[in-house]
């Protein structure tokens, strides 16, 4: 039996082999010294105590040893590697443990905007907090970023070389002043636009003073702490769903924080930049996005080619904005370069799978580069180790290595019990589903894809809940005998209605998806007239 036309595999990221566990098992190292210690006193007793037999003895006592040496310095290795990830861990979910997730969207809100410049007036000319204001990327600020970037720019003069004496202002004072003469306008929910600022001095002045650079630094600080938190969130079961609210609602802004080419920015905000944007690779990564969405990768370039601080960040910046035409160089702190080099075999293998014929030769090569960045991954990059995992799982499915692809599904969804990257999770089984029709078991199948279905709508993942109601709704218009399945039997099914209900999701796949294309194909099949879900596919039992 084939998969359903129109399965689409997950692709982004990459993971380490724990072959050695197998290997160094501590019971059976134990094992094998009391083996090689009793041969050795068989050997002794047996042939006397000649030089021969001496020499037989130690060889295998040292055996011996060395095998419970090498077992013990494994186990403290993995105890001590054990307890640097459960610190990590704590401290990722210390970080988010505050963040309050963003309620559903509220229609016909009356949501009055920034669109214009702010009027430049002489009355206000060199002020330079005003100044300062006028020069950065954006004219839009959530209150507690506005805050900090005043109260940035009044200690400037206290942080940098003095130029003149620090304001005894503070910022909320000066907020109040600003927007009682104009300057900022309240939009509600907590958020201020610049509707005023001054004609003089002239950009080339205010960039490189010290006001502009530090409210720089201070805007992209908030922001990156932001994106970089609810990027973490987006990896949990618990935020998820508030983490995608968040990136659909700020996406747009925070690609604006990202200034003009050619500015000369302080080492400090290219910093903030680049987290900012691993935050949104991971947003893209997520909603199934191209690394360089929207060019944000490239507009990083700019900057991190520029700094002479940031080599690794550039060559990450390349990578992702496809300029990288050669596997990078080594970089101190290792893991982190081991990581650039992985994600570099990582993007080859897919760039090769998308270039070219998916012949045999294609596809061997890619999954020798794929199986090449699982082992230069670091294992603390889960959800990079579980995308790899899939991919390879998808290169073998296409070869024909069932047995393989299913090997490294199963060690995926292994990794993902304790709740980290729910996505990666739900992709796993997807891919699931269609390894178990492959192999002809098409209740396991749709078992998968319920489960996945499930997962994507809690997550709220439009692209995963149309794959997964395309997948289910193209099986039952191939075999509509497995209806019961996913619909129960109350009341009874017929024919007829199994295919109108598979109608109405692969409808709805096409709407939530529309790149599943396959949908319309068999939604013709299906002969339905229902344009969308009328009832959902019954959850299946998830035994974790």
């Amino acid at each position: 039996m084939t998969a359903p036309r129109g399965f689409e595999a997950p692709q982004q990221s990459t993971p380490r082999s724990s072959i050695w566990e197998g290997v160094l098992g501590t019971a059976e190292v134990v094992a094998w010294a009391l083996v090689l210690e009793l041969g050795r006193n068989i050997v002794v007793n047996s042939l006397g105590d000649s030089d021969v037999v001496k020499v037989i003895g130690g060889l295998l006592r040292g055996l011996a040893i060395v095998a419970v040496l090498g077992a013990g310095a494994y186990v403290a290795y993995r105890r001590i590697d054990g307890f640097r990830e459960r610190v990590r861990t704590e401290r990722e979910l210390a970080l988010i443990a505050e963040l309050v997730e963003p309620g559903a969207p509220v229609r016909f809100v009356d949501a009055r905007n920034c669109p214009d410049p702010p009027r430049q007036l002489s009355e206000l000319d060199h002020d330079p907090v005003l100044a300062a204001l006028r020069e950065l990327p954006v004219q839009e600020f959530e209150t507690a970023a506005l805050l900090g970037v005043l109260t940035a720019v009044l200690e400037a003069p206290t942080r940098l070389p003095p130029d003149s004496a620090p304001d005894g202002r503070t910022a909320t004072l000066l907020l109040a002043d600003l927007e009682v003469r104009g300057v900022v306008d309240y939009l509600g929910a907590d958020r201020y636009c610049l509707r005023k600022a001054p004609r003089l001095p002239l950009t080339a002045e205010v960039v490189s003073g010290p006001h502009w650079r530090a409210a720089l630094s201070a805007l992209l600080h908030h922001y990156a702490d932001r994106a970089s938190r609810w990027a973490i969130a987006l990896e949990t079961v618990r935020f998820a769903k508030g983490a995608r609210r968040w990136f659909e609602a700020e996406e747009e802004y925070l690609r604006k924080l990202f200034p003009n080419p050619g500015t000369r920015l302080p080492s400090a905000a290219v910093h903030e930049l680049a987290r900012i944007a691993d935050a949104l690779d991971v947003w893209y990564a997520r909603t199934g996005l191209p690394e360089n969405a929207h060019g944000v990768a490239r507009a990083l370039c700019e900057f991190t080619d520029t700094a002479d601080d940031f080599p690794l960040r550039s060559e990450l910046a390349a990578l992702r904005a496809g300029r990288l035409r050669r596997r990078p160089p080594k970089y101190r702190p290792r893991a982190l370069s081991t990581s650039l080099s992985a994600r570099w075999s990582h993007y080859t293998a897919l760039h090769r799978l998308e270039t070219a014929p998916p012949s045999p030769t294609v596809l061997s090569e890619s999954a020798e580069q794929l199986e090449a960045a699982w082992w230069l991954l670091p294992r603390t990059d889960l959800a990079a180790v579980v995308c790899a995992l899939i991919n390879l799982a998808v290169v073998h499915l296409h070869q024909g290595r069932l047995d393989a692809a299913q090997d490294r599904l199963e060690l995926a969804e292994s990794l993902t019990r304790d709740g980290r990257d729910p996505d990666g999770r739900a992709q796993t089984r997807e891919t699931l589903g269609v390894l178990w029709w492959t192999r002809g078991e098409p209740r396991r199948a749709l078992r998968h894809w319920q489960r996945a279905l499930s997962a994507y709508r809690e997550l709220e993942d439009d692209l995963g809940t149309g794959r997964c109601l395309q997948h289910l709704g193209s099986a039952v218009v191939l075999a509509p005998e497995h209806g019961g399945l996913l619909l129960g039997n109350d009341p009874a099914l017929t024919r007829a209605e199994v295919l109108r209900q598979a109608g109405g999701w692969l409808a709805a796949a096409r709407r939530l998806h529309p790149a599943a294309l396959h949908a319309e194909h068999y939604a013709r099949q299906a002969g339905s007239t229902l344009h969308t879900v009328d009832r959902w596919p019954l959850p299946a039992p998830d035994p974790q």
